[in-house]
């Protein structure tokens, strides 16, 4: 985090105006003794200047709540913090505003602060000027000055106005049950203005859901909704009937603070196009075999054809959450590597692993927790095992199954090795603040001379179960043919 502190040379250093008057009135109301009375002080300056200020008290717990935030700093932040405390913020933030009004009381003087904003929408750099003062019954009270540098504010100003896409910034509202109910608009462009059919209305601070028409529609609301509560982005298409026309538009939904970035393009044109090229296609299938020219188009056709049909049997083969081969796709090409080595020996394993207790992260996590996690394992896996040569796959639910060609038993064992390793060095990302620490048990076979898939299979099961039943967290490795019929 960016950030200065000064308490010499604080009229020189303000970017803003008001700093170098407030701390002219902040002199004039100083004592003999050098403190400031904060009902003389505040009583001065909160009428005039009281958008742009806060008013902090410090706490027993050696914390400072804030028991006045000015609608303008709000309006900036995204946030509300009256009634919160500067714990309450994001830590590196929290604590260094936290050692800037210790300071600023303990030498009874003002401060003057300038830090980058990690988390707010709309501002780079905010500049603070923090002034100490005392209230009748002794105990101290801050009056900080804030406000985003001006010069990176008409920088964005001319960036938002300029762009060809509308853009809009919305602060969710939430009822006493913690559900996201409203979205008030934060920041707007003027190009969101003229693709909503209000060029010349000012939606600053207006309800989303009434002034922007495409939030009107529940389902779009909804999605938004999802996209708040679950931190996760999103791209919409959806149409306006403006003045007599359609009007289609492509939303990119960002999570941002508590709150939406909206990114919104204009795709009439496009789509019209892709319409019309859609009944042109169509034209062209009915005459092909007819002329010359529409052989070409048969030709593309049968291409595009071709790459559907590629695609098709890529998501027959693959898992749709992980991406790993599903259970058939496995089978089919475990089976012909089988057959491909012949009766004699050769050096194949099968590893089949499971995570342990998985139903635990669906029941206290939820199941997209639950999908979060088996996304993250097959990523380890396919980090693990990128050898063209080896088959990754999921069988379903929390179970995978890895062969292992070129591999005898130590290789197989150490490989197994490193999947317990991997998953005890790291927790498995389930969202940007939550990581889930999981373990796995596994079974491990060897082929023996002649050996099918299947009773290959059954043999690392019967290993997997034995570690399973073992206590989890292990690997064990199959008995030969003869033992395990035993």
């Amino acid at each position: 985090m960016y950030y200065e502190v000064h308490s010499e040379n604080i009229a020189a250093r303000g970017h803003a105006p008001l700093v170098a008057e407030l701390l002219a009135r902040f002199a004039r109301h100083a004592g003999e003794d050098g403190f400031v009375s904060h009902e003389t002080f505040t009583a001065d300056v909160l009428s005039a200047f009281g958008e742009d200020l806060m008013v902090l008290e410090p706490t027993a717990d050696g914390d400072y709540l804030w028991t006045h935030y000015g609608r303008e700093i709000a309006r900036y932040a995204c946030v509300d913090r009256l009634g919160q405390k500067v714990s309450e913020m994001l830590p590196d933030m929290a604590r260094f505003t936290a050692d800037c009004l210790g300071r600023a009381l303990a030498e009874n003087r003002p401060l003057y602060t300038v830090r980058r904003s990690d988390d707010t929408p709309r501002v780079g750099l905010w500049e603070r000027l923090i002034l100490p003062t005392t209230a009748r019954d002794g105990r101290r009270r801050i009056v900080v000055f804030s406000r985003p540098m001006q010069f990176r504010e008409d920088l964005l100003d001319a960036v938002l106005d300029t762009s060809p896409c509308g853009i809009v910034v919305l602060r969710a509202l939430r009822n006493a049950e913690g559900s996201v109910e409203q979205a008030v608009i934060v920041t707007v462009n003027r190009r969101t203005a003229e693709l909503c059919g209000q060029p010349d209305v000012d939606l600053h601070d207006a309800d989303g859901r009434t002034s922007l028409p495409f939030l009107a529609d529940p389902a779009i609301w909804r999605r938004c909704r999802h996209a708040i509560e679950l931190r996760r982005s999103d791209t919409i298409e959806t149409s306006l009937l403006r003045e007599g026309s359609t009007t289609w538009l492509r939303i990119a939904v960002a999570p941002l603070g508590e709150g939406l970035l909206l990114t919104l393009t204009d795709i009439t044109d496009l789509t019209i196009a892709n319409q019309t090229l859609q009944l042109r296609a169509a034209t062209l299938a009915l005459e092909i075999g007819r002329e010359r020219a529409t052989r070409r188009a048969l030709s593309e056709e049968i291409g595009q054809r071709e790459e559907r049909e590629r695609e098709l049997r890529r998501l027959a083969e693959t898992d749709p959450l992980t991406a790993l081969l599903n259970r058939r796709s496995f089978m089919e090409k475990a089976n012909a590597a089988i057959a491909a080595a012949g009766t004699e020996a050769s050096e194949i394993a099968l590893v089949i692993v499971d995570l342990d207790h998985f139903k635990l992260v669906n029941d206290s996590h939820g199941h997209a927790a639950g999908d979060a996690v088996i996304r993250a394992f097959a990523d380890l896996l396919l980090g693990l095992f990128r050898n063209e040569c080896n088959l990754v796959g999921r069988f379903g639910g929390e179970e995978f199954a890895i062969l292992l060609q070129d591999c005898d038993l130590s290789g197989a064992t150490a490989d197994a090795r490193n999947i317990q390793e991997a998953l005890a060095a790291r927790a498995l990302p389930v969202s940007e603040t939550l990581a889930l620490k999981v373990t796995a048990s596994l079974g491990i076979a060897t082929r023996l001379p002649g050996e099918e898939l299947s009773t290959l299979m059954a043999r690392a099961d019967q290993a997997l179960y034995r570690a399973k039943n073992e206590g989890r967290n292990r690997m064990a490795i199959a008995a030969p043919r003869s033992a395990a019929a035993a």
